[in-house]
């Protein structure tokens, strides 16, 4: 069950509010958003426990510092977009941490070089780099199908290239990444590769929605197929999308602990009956 302050907030209303330092608005931000965080973190960075909601908190520190600027800097057209920007900041400040489980596999040298990555997508259908791209980020077979809403089987093919020091992607028993460092700073790369031909979030989340014409969705999907930067991007609004309606809830208590990291003014308690009766 929501918390009762947090029914009445959509998220252009947060995304209003939010920049303003909002509590109300924060509070919603983190009820509605921080189990896809959560999620994101746990795939690809291999990141739960104790050590997620700090990873969580230096990431609301970074983007509300200087006036909320990164906040300010997000997308205001629809709710995966903005969630998209926040994945690229939560998956950056994961990957400055450095945080390598013990759990995690002994990656390959390499393994992750944006090189070797396009040649084990080359030749491939969009949708079958789609679903080899989510199995090296560390998703299993029946979330990719939901994710997709396709069933995996169809990429068999395609995950057949998935041999050698990529086994363990492929036949992994936990649902994460087995190399959470080397796969943060290969989409790090992946992101810095960005040019003047790169498409906006705004344009895939339309192809994603059915709301383009062939005639319009054809090239976006030549060029995604193409370009490492935008296939992180379209892949990620298609997560955040999955993860906004499947996610656990996270505790209130839990979302308060986040709130006392943001530069926002705390409205005052509520006084008990009694004590406004003395006051």
């Amino acid at each position: 069950m929501k918390n009762s302050q947090t029914t009445l907030f959509t998220f252009h209303k947060i995304r209003e509010q939010g920049e303003q330092g909002n509590e109300g608005a924060w509070r919603a931000f983190l009820d509605f958003y921080s189990p896809v965080f959560f999620r994101l973190l746990e795939i690809h960075g291999n990141i739960d426990g104790a050590e997620a909601p700090r990873i969580l908190r230096k990431a609301l520190e970074a983007l509300t510092a200087n006036g909320f600027e990164r906040f300010r800097a997000t997308s205001r057209q629809s709710e995966r977009e903005f969630l998209g920007d926040i994945r690229c900041l939560l998956l950056e400040v994961a990957l400055e941490t450095a945080v390598n489980p013990a759990q995690a596999e002994s990656a390959p040298s390499g393994i992750f070089e944006t090189g070797k990555i396009a040649k084990l997508l080359e030749d491939l259908p969009l949708l079958h780099k789609e679903m080899l791209f989510f199995k090296l980020s560390g998703y299993h077979d029946d979330t990719l199908e939901r994710v997709l809403r396709i069933a995996p089987r169809v990429a068999e093919k395609a995950f057949e290239r998935l041999t050698a020091e990529y086994a363990p992607a492929r036949n992994a028993e936990r649902e994460r990444c087995p190399w959470p460092v080397e796969w943060l700073a290969f989409l790090k790369q992946a992101r810095a590769m960005k040019t003047d031909k790169c498409l906006s979030t705004h344009q895939f989340v339309r192809v994603h929605d059915g709301q383009v014409s062939w005639y319009d969705k054809e090239p976006v999907e030549k060029h995604v197929s193409a370009c490492l930067h935008c296939l992180d991007s379209w892949t990620g609004i298609r997560e955040v999308g999955y993860w906004r309606r499947a996610a656990d809830p996270v505790s209130a208590s839990r979302i308060t602990g986040l709130l006392e990291v943001l530069p926002i003014e705390k409205a005052p308690a509520k006084k008990s009956f009694f004590a406004r009766l003395c006051s």
